[in-house]
């Protein structure tokens, strides 16, 4: 019986048969192709591009409806990597150049765009190589008429040392059940992870040397707990002891689900409010199921990668309004929170073409990008000021890094006011507009960006990212970014700090909010509004209802006291272990 321990993703505990896969390995032959039949295998290339185009839109097409759209947006990505004409123009002149077959050169080429950018030490160039993997790989299965499902799959724990996401959904889609994952790669925010919870299958990321490892015919994953563990070759004992474990998992998810409809109020009657973040789609059958407070986080870029050109103003009010009417049929009218254009880093347009930049997390992206073409920025701000109107939304700026910028902003929706008034538009005079907290900066002056807004939202993403400057991808530096360092604890207490004093709402829209342990921690520093993926929104609703806040006082104070991250989390999971036995 051994035990290989790492992060949980999605919470569950499974007992079943592992499925090892030791990643699949194409053999490609490089073959010398005649000169009179260099265009034939050049037009042989073309066709498995459009043949991979044509799948990965027929997979969106029909998993629409069962996944949430925004997760299904990493395909759009794809599609776009697909119709790139630098990586397409490479690959047919080398083509021409090597006289070699295209297999092997899609292979010699990704290949080289991986190297690149697995060198750059930035995090959004990581996620790219992986991308370029993906996508590289699809074409070659094309090439090569490779099936990429085995069906003995069905039932089983999958244990891999990479699962790409277009893997994962094509598993889905080919109606395949994983019962759950286990990988060696690490990343809980790369988009692997995010269709893992999406698909809400337990997973477990960073295990290590699991193909060294005698796995058995049976084994038990639990990742019911942050640090996330597998059990191999389990004996009698541990058999039993986690068939009475899932029993009570059983019985907790259950109650979960019966207080969906149950208003999210601590058990002395503190209210906190649960809102979505969705992408530039909404999914209304998701929506009902989980009873949301509103929507904290629009993410309007969602809307521009899907189009062909930039929305321009009318299109952008259709498209709000119509959403925000959607979520009112159901919801009623609370707030929505809208999100202006953040481009840049790893999020790319089709149709602009963006400077390269060595360090784009850190270069032209989000309020940088929009201030520097205010065209593009105004038709955007008229669309929602318009589609505000007659509903409850509100707008946010993202990567604001000083005051000018919210200045400069100001000026330019007091210009776009009068020009509506100037052409008899109906629009929303007295918007609420607030800005993510992304950066130190915002941290470090939140109580003089709090005269200038009306709200604040911490993405504790990117904050965690810059506040210890770390890359999440970077197989080295990964375990350095950690939400639960002091540093970054201390940081969301000033802005939480910032927002009692000066009267203005702070929510969280990260990954935190939707994590047990965060949300006490976040509680505790007096947050009371959190955005998250709608999976999480039961179990979070069921956890407050659970908590005196009262009693988060005595948290606060030692969490603004540790020294370290495990100590933070060793506080957080002995107030989850007393609320768990009722004490």
């Amino acid at each position: 019986m051994g035990v290989v321990i790492g992060k949980s993703i999605f919470p569950g505990i499974i007992i079943g048969r592992p499925y090892i896969e030791k990643k699949k390995k194409i053999d490609i032959e490089n073959y010398r192709i005649d000169l009179e039949k260099i265009d034939e295998e050049i037009e042989r290339f073309l066709e498995a591009v459009q043949k991979a185009k044509n799948d990965i839109k027929q997979i969106k097409n029909n998993l629409e409806g069962k996944i949430n759209k925004e997760d299904l947006q990493i395909l759009t990505v794809h599609i776009m990597m697909l119709d790139d004409p630098q990586f397409i123009t490479d690959i047919k002149k080398s083509i021409k150049k090597d006289q070699s077959n295209a297999e092997s050169i899609v292979k010699k080429v990704s290949n080289k765009y991986i190297e690149m950018f697995e060198k750059i030490a930035d995090p959004i160039y990581k996620q790219r190589a992986l991308d370029i993997k993906d996508i590289s790989e699809r074409i070659i299965m094309n090439l090569t008429s490779k099936e990429e499902v085995d069906i003995n799959l069905n039932g089983r724990i999958l244990v891999i040392r990479e699962l790409l996401p277009s893997e994962l959904l094509n598993i889905y889609y080919g109606g395949i059940k994983l019962n759950g994952i286990i990988m060696e790669y690490m990343g809980e925010t790369s988009h692997t992870a995010i269709l893992a919870k999406a698909l809400e299958i337990p997973t477990l990321m960073g295990g290590n040397d699991l193909f060294s490892i005698d796995w058995g015919d049976q084994i038990i994953l639990d990742t019911t707990s942050m640090e996330g563990k597998v059990i191999t070759n389990p004996d009698v004992k541990a058999l039993k002891k986690y068939d009475e474990e899932k029993n009570i998992y059983r019985k907790k998810i259950k109650e979960i689900e019966e207080s969906i409809d149950k208003e999210t109020v601590s058990i002395d009657n503190e209210r906190v409010f649960l809102h979505l973040n969705i992408g530039g789609r909404l999914d209304i059958t998701q929506v009902s199921k989980k009873n949301p407070d509103g929507i904290g986080l629009l993410r309007t870029e969602l809307i521009y990668m899907d189009a062909l050109e930039f929305p321009n103003e009318e299109k952008q009010r259709k498209i709000y309004e119509n959403i925000a009417i959607e979520f009112e049929e159901s919801q009623g009218k609370k707030p929505i929170v809208i999100r202006t254009l953040d481009i840049g880093a790893d999020k790319k347009l089709s149709y602009y073409k963006m400077i390269d930049e060595e360090n784009p997390s850190l270069g032209c992206r989000g309020m940088r990008l929009t201030l520097s073409d205010k065209e593009l920025f105004k038709n955007q701000i008229k669309g929602i000021l318009r589609a505000a109107k007659n509903h409850n939304i509100k707008m946010m700026y993202p990567m604001i890094t000083n005051l000018k910028e919210i200045k400069e902003a100001k000026e330019l929706v007091e210009e776009c006011k009068k020009e509506l008034i100037e052409k008899k538009k109906e629009f929303k005079a007295d918007i609420e507009i607030g800005m993510m907290v992304e950066v130190p900066s915002n941290v470090l002056l939140a109580e003089i960006f709090a005269d200038y807004v009306d709200f604040f939202s911490i993405g504790t993403n990117d904050l965690t990212q810059y506040i210890l400057a770390t890359d999440r991808y970077s197989p080295i530096a990964e375990k350095l970014y950690d939400c639960y360092d002091p540093a970054v604890i201390r940081a969301i207490n000033l802005v939480a700090q910032a927002g009692i004093q000066k009267n203005k709402k702070v929510s969280v829209c990260g990954e935190m909010a939707g994590e047990n342990q965060a949300v006490i921690a976040l509680l505790s520093l007096g947050i009371r509004d959190l955005s998250m993926a709608p999976a999480y929104i039961p179990k979070v609703r069921n956890l407050i209802r659970k908590i005196k806040i009262l009693e988060l006082n005595e948290i606060k104070i030692k969490l603004l006291n540790a020294s370290d991250s495990q100590e933070v989390k060793e506080i957080l999971n002995t107030y989850l272990d007393k609320i768990e036995k009722g004490e």
